[in-house]
């Protein structure tokens, strides 16, 4: 099994960049010289097609995707945040905010006594807690991309609701130059087949977001071809997919190599497996639609094309 490269750049440059930005916007508002509620009310349409009204420049936030949350530091509004899933981990200040409950569980009681002005969520809400929370006042915004395009625009849409477009349009520029200088380095590389294991055979199908990462850097998803965006495939499917390239984000290199037949395939044969274990940074970053999207895209990059990055 390689091992996952620990000096991976960390886009230093990006960080200073949205350092600087974060700190230039810390109270708030682009510095455009207008009033901080000069572009309200404005209305946006989310990633299912509602159209949200917001009436005057949010103070106060809830985020319950770890997307958001990283979305809303990053642009320098942190201080905002008053509630965030307990899987919000990322950057290190959100472990200050109060927690209102699980990626899809969230303590709507406890969110309502925050009182809060917006709230991020990812993939859905129910109906019956969202109407809860549109009677409190409190406008609800769901994102759910499906590729880069759709988290930097969620980026931007954020940064248009907080009422920092600057910001939000600066950061979008860097991670835009940096994914192009990518997807530069591995063109014309020679594709090549590729299974994420999402722990028992489960993997990123057609439609996903892992997916359309895959085929940006030009490889082969062989889950592809499975059932919905997160088919569960047999073992008989993937040693016949026969993948050159084998991630892991839950099964340990144990757990894989005292599996019967995955001796066979490729990947195994030629030491082109890798795991990204439960509880490093990266392991968040290669499957979370948020700021680090990038990071994630280079280092798919580095695992499936390493003689790139030597």
């Amino acid at each position: 099994m390689r091992k996952l490269n620990k000096s991976l750049v960390l886009f230093l440059a990006f960080a200073m960049l949205v350092s600087f930005a974060a700190c230039s916007n810390s109270e708030g508002g682009d510095q455009t010289g207008g009033s901080s509620d000069s572009i309200y009310p404005l209305t946006i349409t989310d990633d299912l097609g509602n159209e949200v009204v917001i009436e005057s420049e949010p103070e106060k936030i809830v985020s319950v995707a770890p997307s958001s949350t990283e979305i809303i530091f990053a642009l320098g509004l942190g201080e905002k945040l008053v509630g965030r899933s307990e899987f919000c981990n990322y950057p290190e200040e959100a472990a200050e905010v109060e927690v209102v409950g699980g990626f899809s569980g969230p303590n709507t009681e406890l969110i309502l006594e925050l009182e809060p002005d917006v709230l991020f969520a990812a993939g859905s809400v129910p109906e019956e807690e969202k109407i809860l929370l549109e009677g409190a006042g409190i406008k609800v915004i769901v994102y759910n991309p499906e590729d880069i395009d759709g988290v930097l625009k969620n980026i931007e849409l954020t940064g248009k609701v907080l009422n920092v477009s600057e910001t939000a349009s600066d950061i979008v520029e860097s991670l835009q130059a940096k994914r192009q200088e990518i997807v530069s380095m591995v063109s014309g590389e020679e594709a090549k087949r590729v299974f994420i294991d999402l722990g028992s055979f489960i993997s990123a199908g057609s439609g996903s977001f892992i997916d359309s990462i895959l085929s940006e850097l030009g490889a082969e998803n062989v889950a592809a071809k499975g059932e919905g965006q997160w088919p569960t495939l047999t073992l008989e499917q993937v040693v016949d997919a026969d993948p050159q390239v084998y991630i892991s984000l839950y099964p340990t290199i144990e757990e894989l190599n005292e599996t019967p037949g995955l001796s066979e395939v490729s990947a195994f044969q030629n030491d082109q497996v890798v795991v990204i274990p439960w509880g490093i940074e990266e392991h968040d970053f290669v499957q979370r639609p948020g700021p680090r999207v990038i990071q994630g895209l280079e280092l798919y990059a580095e695992i499936i094309y390493p003689s790139l990055f030597e």
